[in-house]
């Protein structure tokens, strides 16, 4: 199923995972430009960039080598309910920023505030979690993180 396809299905965990990249890149881009600022608000936006991309693109974790308890913690995350709590919190935490003044960060609390907003629907409906296809919605990894789908036995 492609991109397209995806985007007709009406299904709000796929939405939620859209949201949550767009958030992250913009967190990520927004906290750069505004880190001399609000330097606080700044390197929280970037981690919470770097932690959305870290759960919505599984593809990125076969990258790197990760460990069985790693794994365990990810796959805990696949939950709509789990989701949407990291979101609200990363969400609540960049509306406070508004308080410093920090403007454009609103930007990237609004998109996070939208995926959390998704992904609550998601659970309610008690949606099947779809990923966007583009990135890494097919994984077979093995516990330490390396892809093994074209691995040749011992």
């Amino acid at each position: 199923m492609g991109f397209v396809e995806q985007l007709k299905t009406g299904n709000f965990s796929f939405y939620g995972q859209c949201f949550s990249l767009l958030s992250a890149v913009l967190l990520i881009v927004l906290g750069a430009v505004t880190f001399i600022a609000h330097i606080v608000y700044s390197i929280l936006a970037i981690v919470f960039g770097v932690i959305c991309i870290v759960i919505e693109c599984s593809a990125i974790l076969m990258l790197c080598p990760t460990g069985p308890t790693f794994d365990r913690g990810v796959e805990k995350l696949k939950n709509h309910w789990l989701r949407f709590g990291f979101y609200l919190v990363f969400a609540i935490v960049m509306w406070s920023s508004l308080a410093k003044d920090g403007g454009v960060l609103a930007i990237g609390a609004a998109t996070i505030t939208v995926a959390a907003a998704c992904y609550l629907i998601a659970a309610i409906k008690k949606q099947a979690s779809m990923s966007i296809s583009l990135f890494g919605a097919m994984r077979s990894t093995s516990s330490h993180g390396f892809d093994t789908r074209n691995a040749f036995p011992i």
